[in-house]
């Protein structure tokens, strides 16, 4: 009886411990980080922060009482809806072609393109922020964000301009002496820009939070990324630009951006150019629209993306949890990239060194076809599209037709057939198309 308790004993004093002790380190921690960051005061904040979110994650998998109150973004049907009872199925070019060869029916039809997409995807899980949350309609209309970037052509124009808007509004009027600010880490971009204009200055991670907030109040996908030299840390974010077919850097709290051959990088491609030394020496890093010209503060900037971070949600305007939740912390919610330049962080669970876990596309399509009666095709789509609404369908440079299903059957017609299909999103903002052009010349 007396060994029982004293391992029931040693065992809860082994859970208090557990707990205790990083609670009370986190606690210092949220005082106000005085630590070096190089420091080991700073590795043992890290850790105590990680512990207590094993702790609450582990907890979570027990029982999860946000589950079913989770608001999603729909991202469009990401399964093919073709007739599994036929064999007939093709989705290249090659393969339709093989098929037109020798079917009776098709004769003499010939494909003259068909740039289908493979849909890639991350094996992590990204929560995005759904399009029917009022406080963006109220973020866009307040602030008046769709006339701010009425004249710019392409997308990543549109960033550029909200990068410099964002940083004058940070930087007008803020005090010299700049408190820690308090801010709800359920980030809201209304709040933050609200407190901005009375004079408060704002750490890194507001600047892209509101930044992230306000692409998504005008249809775009970014996302909040952490960096760290091992010498100092900061936070930027990435935006999907369907211009470039790619995610790309922006930086409003420098209003940077970083450019090689004219073409914007993303964080991957900047943290790649330290395997890449010829690259890195035309790489220019663009401030407020002029090249930075001091290879010191180049360097400097650079440096910080040795280490990389990726928050893997940006629903905080709609999805608000309390802080120890795994979805609320990028100590659980982050994953980092890890390779041979990369040193590992204790601060984060989640790390990979698959490229498509961090950098998967967006907006893009995959088709399915099959032959069906009277001379005619069935095709079928599959997308990844957050906040996904509808296909747009052209047929020969008519329509566009919109297709809220997956399904749609093209009859095809001697000469030339041209169909054009991309997924739109809620604000009408359409992916890469799918071109699939036949010309069918008649027998005889």
């Amino acid at each position: 009886m007396n060994k029982s308790r004293k391992i029931l004993a040693g065992f809860g004093l082994v859970l208090a411990l557990l707990f205790i002790i990083p609670v009370t380190v986190t606690i210092v921690f949220k005082r106000g980080d005085t630590f070096n960051s190089d420091s080991s005061m700073r590795a043992v904040v890290r850790l105590s922060k990680r512990t207590v979110a094993e702790l609450a994650g582990y907890a979570v998998a027990v029982w999860d009482p946000y589950k079913d109150s989770h608001v999603y973004a729909p991202l469009g049907p990401q399964e093919d809806a073709r007739d599994v009872l036929s064999s007939l199925v093709f989705s290249t070019a090659e393969e339709l072609q093989n098929f037109f060869d020798t079917s009776e029916t098709f004769h003499g039809a010939v494909v003259r393109s068909f740039n289908n997409n493979n849909l890639i995807k991350s094996r992590l899980p990204f929560y995005y922020q759904p399009a029917g949350e009022p406080m963006l309609d109220s973020l866009a209309a307040l602030y008046r964000l769709p006339e701010l970037v009425q004249w710019e052509i392409t997308d990543f124009d549109k960033f550029r301009e909200l990068i410099y808007w964002l940083y004058d509004i940070f930087h007008t009027g803020m005090s010299i002496k700049i408190p820690i600010p308090k801010v709800d880490y359920n980030f809201n971009a209304l709040d933050i820009l609200y407190r901005a204009r009375q004079g408060e200055g704002f750490w890194c991670s507001e600047y892209s939070t509101t930044l992230i907030q306000c692409l998504a109040a005008l249809g775009y996908t970014s996302r909040y990324l952490m960096l760290d030299s091992g010498k100092a840390g900061h936070v930027l974010c990435e935006a999907w630009s369907e211009t470039y077919g790619k995610w790309v850097m922006l930086d409003p709290f420098w209003g940077r951006i970083v450019t090689v051959d004219r073409i914007p990088l993303n964080v991957y491609e900047i943290h790649e150019l330290f395997a890449r030394p010829e690259r890195y020496s035309r790489a220019l890093v663009w401030h407020q629209g002029a090249v930075l010209d001091s290879e010191t503060e180049r360097n400097f900037y650079f440096d910080l993306f040795r280490n990389f971070a990726v928050r893997m949600r940006n629903d905080w305007f709609t999805n608000q949890y309390p802080h120890w939740y795994p979805l609320s912390n990028s100590v659980m919610n982050a994953v980092e990239w890890s390779d041979s330049l990369t040193i590992d962080n204790i601060y984060y669970k989640n790390k990979t060194n698959c490229v498509e876990d961090l950098y998967w596309p967006l907006n893009r399509m995959k088709i399915f076809i099959q032959p069906a009666e009277n001379a005619g095709l069935n095709l079928s789509f599959a997308t990844v599209t957050p906040n996904f609404s509808h296909f747009l369908v052209r047929l020969d440079d008519f329509g566009p037709e919109m297709v809220k299903e997956s399904r749609f059957s093209w009859k095809l017609k001697y000469g030339s057939n041209l169909l054009k299909v991309s997924a739109v999103n809620s604000w009408g903002i359409e992916g890469r198309p799918i071109v699939v052009e036949i010309q069918w010349n008649k027998a005889g």
